[in-house]
Order: structure tokens, then sequence, then C-alpha cells
């Protein structure tokens, strides 16, 4: 059985890191400068609203009792949809929506404005196959960094980045069990769970998951600003 060098490649950086491209290409210009690690999905794009919307018009909707997909979708006749469905839902939208997605309020420019102090990569738990639309996303609204598509935990991803980086680190994500990941495997990093869609902050029982919660992008960058300034 043959495989392109696309397949090639992907099954590679799965293989090595559960990321592609494989993170041994990033490259960190300067150094000296501290690390941000960023989420895309409901953190750099709204991903919730766009995927509310995008149930709609396929005759579904988001129950919203829980912060999981599976057992929230539900059909016209408010029964949940199979795990198989919500893989095809999720396929799907992500082939139509990605790069239309609109933007988490003031995340453009505030990644931008953090890219004058500190280092930017993005790492996300999109399907591999739609990482050239994630990054077509990126680029069209200025947010040209280095972008990593990761599967499963990102607190292997992240330890590997801390061996090759040993700046002060910085991971922001809208998940905490991906947060818990990152404390779990490099204690060090300093985490931010980030949750600004509302409906979501009101499933969060428990914010305390990381170092910080916070729920705007003024507030992360004041976070880490101070935290900067008082090393």
């Amino acid at each position: 059985m043959s495989y392109s060098k696309k397949e090639r490649l992907s099954n590679l950086a799965l293989t090595l890191h559960n990321t592609f491209p494989e993170l041994d290409t990033l490259q960190i210009n300067n150094i000296h400068k501290p690390l941000i690690i960023c989420d895309a999905d409901e953190v750099i794009f709204d991903f919730m609203n766009s995927f509310e919307k995008f149930l709609h018009s396929n005759s579904l909707h988001f129950s919203w009792n829980s912060y999981a997909l599976d057992g929230n979708i539900l059909n016209d006749k408010k029964k949940a949809i199979s795990k198989n469905e919500i893989h095809e839902i999720i396929q799907n939208f992500f082939k139509k929506k990605t790069t239309s997605m609109e933007l988490v309020k003031d995340a453009s420019y505030s990644l931008r404005a953090l890219a004058d102090r500190f280092n930017i990569v993005i790492l996300s738990n999109i399907p591999f196959q739609f990482y050239e639309k994630r990054k077509k996303a990126l680029i069209k609204y200025n947010l040209n960094f280095p972008f990593f598509a990761n599967k499963g935990p990102k607190g292997k991803a992240v330890k590997h980045i801390s061996k090759i980086y040993k700046g002060d680190l910085w991971f922001i994500d809208d998940s905490p069990y991906q947060v818990k990941s990152v404390k779990l495997e490099t204690e060090k990093t300093n985490t931010i769970l980030f949750i600004s869609n509302k409906k979501l902050e009101r499933l969060m029982n428990n914010k305390n998951y990381g170092d910080f919660f916070s729920n705007t992008w003024k507030k992360n960058v004041q976070i880490i600003s101070t935290r900067k300034n008082n090393l």
C-alpha cells in the first residue's frame, strides 16, 4: 500500500507528538522573549456561536447541558445524536466553516499586541485534514504565527516545546482538561483557563484548573503583562 507525501508526513507527526506538522519544525526567532502557546477554537475563533448556527442549518441544536459535544447535540425530536453522527457533523462543520468563523472579541488585536513582547505559537485540536484551512483563516486575520494541529491531550506537546524553549512559558485554552493535561506534564508552565462564551462559563463548576481564569482577552493581556513585569 502506498501513501502520498502528505499522508506520510501526517502519520509521522502523529506517531511522534500527535501534531501536524512535527513540533521539531518549530522555529523561534527570538529566544529571549517569553512564549505563549494559544488554543484556537473558542480562544481565537468564535467556535460555539458558529457551530450553533451550523447545527440550526442542519435541523439540530445544542442543549447546553454540559461542557461536551457528546449528548448535547439534539435532533428535531430532541434526541441526542450518536457519536458517529457527531463525528460527521464536526467534520462537515470544519470542512465548510473553518475559513469563515468569526473571531473572539479582541483576540486578533490582543495577540498582535502581545507579539511585540512574546513569541506566539498556535496549538489547536482541529482535525489534521483541515490544517491548511485553519492556517488560511489565521493569515486572513493577520495572525500568521507558527501553527500546529494537535490530537488528544496537549500536555506532551507543550512539554516537548518546553524542552526546546527554556524561557517563561504560557498556555491559554478554553478546555479545563487541556489545562490540566499541561499542568500534569509541565508544572512550571503558566496556564490560563479562558472562557469567553457566557453559556460555557455558566457550565463551569470549578474554574481553578489552571493558574488563572479569564473571560476576556483584555484580562488575558493584563494577567500575562503583570506577571512578566514582576519577573
